[in-house]
C-alpha cells in the first residue's frame, strides 16, 4: 500500500514597506506687516497686517502685544484676534488700544499665533518715541506751590518721566506799600523734574492764588 502524504505549503506573503499616503503638511508662514503705533487720547494704539504667505488656511489666530516701561519692565498688555479662516495670500488688519496710566510704553512686542500654540508664528519689536507722549505728559506732571513770609516755593513731580524741564506760571497778590495794596504779579518759573526752586516776590505779605504748566522739556532719549 502507498502512503500519499499530504504536505501543506503556508505561502508568507512578504510586505513592503508601504508609501506614504499623503504628504506632510506644510508649517504655516504667518507674517506681521506694516506695524505701527499712535497716540489716541489716553491709548497707545498699535495696528499693523497679518498675512497668511502658506499654501494652506489657518484659523483662528490671536495678536498679542506686551508694552515695556523705561526700566524694561512689563507694563501693558493688549489683543486682538481673527477667529475667520485666512486663506492663502490674504491679509488681515488688527488694532490692539492699550490704556496709559503714569506708566509708559517705551517699547513693545507684537506676536501673532494660533490660539493655545506653544510658540508664535511671527513677532515684531517697536520702539515709542519720547516726542510722542508731549501731550500726555502734560497730564502726568503734578505741580506744589508755597508761599510763607514772601517765599515762594514751587516744585514739579513726575517721578520716572521722560522730561527734562518744566515751565510754570505763577499768579501771586503781593503787597504794595506805595499804594496800600495788594497787586497781581505773574512769575514764569523754569523748574528742573523733581526738585523745588524758591523765589522771593518783594512782600512778606503776598498769597499764591494759581500755580499752571505752561511747558515742558522733554528728554532727548529715554536714557538721558
Amino acid at each position: 500500500m502507498r502512503a500519499i502524504g499530504l504536505v501543506t505549503v503556508v505561502l508568507i506573503g512578504l510586505s513592503l514597506p508601504a508609501g506614504r499616503l499623503s504628504a506632510a503638511a506644510p508649517a504655516p508662514r504667518i507674517l506681521l506687516t506694516d506695524v505701527s503705533h499712535a497716540l489716541e487720547g489716553r491709548s497707545l494704539v498699535i495696528t499693523g497686517g497679518v498675512t497668511n504667505a502658506g499654501s494652506a488656511a489657518v484659523a483662528p489666530l490671536v495678536i498679542d502685544a506686551s508694552g515695556f516701561g523705561p526700566a524694561g519692565d512689563l507694563v501693558a498688555m493688549g489683543s486682538d484676534g481673527i477667529p475667520w479662516e485666512m486663506g492663502p495670500g490674504q491679509t488681515e488688519r488688527f488694532s490692539i488700544s492699550i490704556p496709559l496710566g503714569r506708566m509708559l510704553i517705551r517699547e513693545y512686542v507684537v506676536q501673532v499665533s494660533r490660539v493655545r500654540a506653544p510658540a508664535p508664528y511671527s513677532s515684531a519689536r517697536r520702539g515709542v518715541d519720547v516726542a510722542l507722549y508731549r501731550e500726555h505728559l502734560r497730564t502726568l506732571v503734578m505741580l506744589r506751590g508755597d508761599l510763607f513770609k514772601g517765599v515762594l516755593t514751587v516744585r514739579a513731580e513726575g517721578p520716572g518721566l521722560p522730561v527734562a524741564v518744566v515751565t510754570a506760571d505763577a499768579q501771586v497778590l503781593v503787597f504794595n506799600p506805595l499804594l496800600e495794596g495788594f497787586q497781581p504779579v505773574r512769575l514764569s518759573l523754569d523748574l528742573d523734574l523733581n526738585r523745588s526752586r524758591t523765589v522771593f516776590v518783594g512782600s512778606p505779605h503776598a498769597f499764591l492764588i494759581s500755580l499752571r504748566l505752561v511747558d515742558l522739556r522733554l528728554k532727548v532719549t529715554w536714557s538721558d
